[in-house]
């Protein structure tokens, strides 16, 4: 919405300060074997990366803010390089070689299928622990 769309409102006493958001504790999860559902290539400001999803753990009782379900599931984030030559990949000692690597695959598109322990990772910017595997 850009600021000729938006729409002046007067708060008044609404406004009360800081609040306590919503949360939903992950630790039930921790160690949860699930099989990867889905793995997605992006390209992003810092480059080209993967996004690698389980399959849903939980579909809680409660709605997000759009009125859907929630659902819990793991994911984790791996970046990818490019070479001199333009080439797009990855390297043995990265990240991602070290997880495919240890998953016994060679591409990660063959992720897909293969069983992962969901962890717990806090996210340093936020501070708020979300799903995720190694």
């Amino acid at each position: 919405m850009s600021e000729d769309q938006a729409k002046l409102v007067e708060l008044g006493n609404k406004v009360v300060g800081q609040i306590v958001l919503p949360s939903i504790d992950i630790s039930k999860y921790v160690g949860t074997k699930i099989a990867v559902e889905s793995v997605k290539e992006y390209e992003g400001d810092f480059g080209f990366y993967i996004k690698v999803e389980t399959a849903i753990i939980d579909t809680l009782d409660q709605k997000d803010k759009d009125g859907k379900q929630i659902t819990i599931r793991a994911s984790r984030v791996f970046g990818l390089q490019t070479d001199a030559n333009g080439n797009i990949g990855w390297g043995e000692k990265t990240k991602l070689g070290m997880f495919l690597k240890k998953k016994g695959v060679a591409h990660y598109r063959d992720l897909v299928g293969v069983v992962v322990v969901a962890t717990s990772v806090t996210n340093s910017k936020d501070e708020k622990d979300y799903l995720s595997f190694n």
